[in-house]
């Protein structure tokens, strides 16, 4: 996850007037086609807009337009971009990846160099890329602005979230990178398989089920919004942490007990930790076997299409006894 910087609140407000008046004097109207991606209540607008230049764009998820080109050096600080560029481009367009890719599918991004997101710009722009992909919340206003004053050119892909985040993110690329219809093609894969991993189970009722990470004493989930709830979801759970919750919420004990869902689905090595937790032990999922299940980092970390491996992982979890 990309760092958040604390700053001034004048600062941050005068920086960003100032990004957006530059982007404006870059920017017409938009023009073309706009692709809408809806899920978990998030809605994505993919729009084509004509630069001052005449150059053709894409805005990215903070309404910055990023020129169509032909990047090949492109540096990847997100987890779910390095997933998605290794779908959409050849390994020798990239110049960098995250540090933070774990697991087998990571192999293809063979012996690339593995930067800390925004935390070390003087590497990134000592990579020379003709294209940088960040992924934040809104926040390191003033680190993107020194990579742009570097000359670089910077897309921010918003949050990593879930399956909303990679469809639209997978589109956004895909027309960046004029490989629209390869995108196209890996969407409609795994849409296809994703839907399939409980197609055979009844709509309702379905088992309860609650994503949750023990570190320390510190209680943290992923609700709607997050791919978290998507892999619950496909799996043919229902997230009990919705509607209260969203996003990365931080649960005290209590809140946990109170939710009480039949599974509790954490990280590989934690549920020991979980049932030490005073009160744990009352609830449901902690009272049968198999009710606390553990997943592989890799798999439950990455909001990519590796969220299709953990669907069916929990699937079979919780549905044929593989754990």
């Amino acid at each position: 996850m990309v760092s958040m910087n604390a700053t001034g609140i004048v600062n941050t407000m005068g920086l960003s007037l100032s990004l957006a008046l530059g982007w404006l004097a870059l920017a017409t109207v938009p023009v073309g086609t706009q692709a809408v991606v809806k899920n978990g209540g998030d809605t994505f607008v993919l729009t084509t807009l004509t630069l001052a230049d005449g150059r053709s764009a894409v805005a990215d998820m903070r309404g910055t337009p990023i020129p169509l080109g032909d990047y090949r050096r492109i540096a990847s600080l997100g987890i779910q971009s390095d997933a998605l560029l290794v779908e959409l481009c050849e390994p020798n367009r990239l110049a960098c990846a995250c540090a933070w890719s774990v697991g087998p599918w990571t192999h293809r991004l063979g012996s690339l160099p593995r930067l800390r997101a925004l935390d070390d710009l003087e590497s990134i722009i000592a990579l020379k890329p003709d294209l940088v992909l960040v992924s934040t919340f809104g926040g390191d206003l003033d680190r993107i602005a020194r990579l742009r004053e570097a000359g670089l050119t910077v897309c921010d892909l918003g949050p990593q979230g879930g399956v909303a985040s990679l469809q639209a993110n997978a589109r956004l690329l895909g027309r960046l990178l004029n490989e629209p219809r390869r995108a196209e093609l890996f969407l409609t894969a795994f849409q296809r398989r994703f839907a399939a991993v409980a197609a055979h189970l009844p709509a309702e009722p379905r088992r309860s089920a609650v994503y949750v990470q023990c570190i320390g004493d510190n209680l943290f989930g992923g609700s709607a919004g997050t791919s978290f709830h998507d892999v619950l979801t496909a799996a043919g759970l229902t997230d009990i942490s919705v509607p209260r919750y969203r996003a990365w919420p931080q649960y005290t004990v209590e809140q946990l007990i109170d939710l009480n869902p039949d599974f509790l689905v954490t990280q590989r090595g934690s549920a020991e930790r979980l049932r030490r937790l005073p009160g744990i032990a009352s609830m449901r999922a902690a009272q049968v076997a198999g009710g606390i299940i553990e997943l592989d980092i890799e798999l439950l970390q990455c909001p990519g299409p590796v969220m299709l491996d953990a669907a069916e992982a929990l699937h079979a979890a919780v549905f044929s006894g593989v754990r």
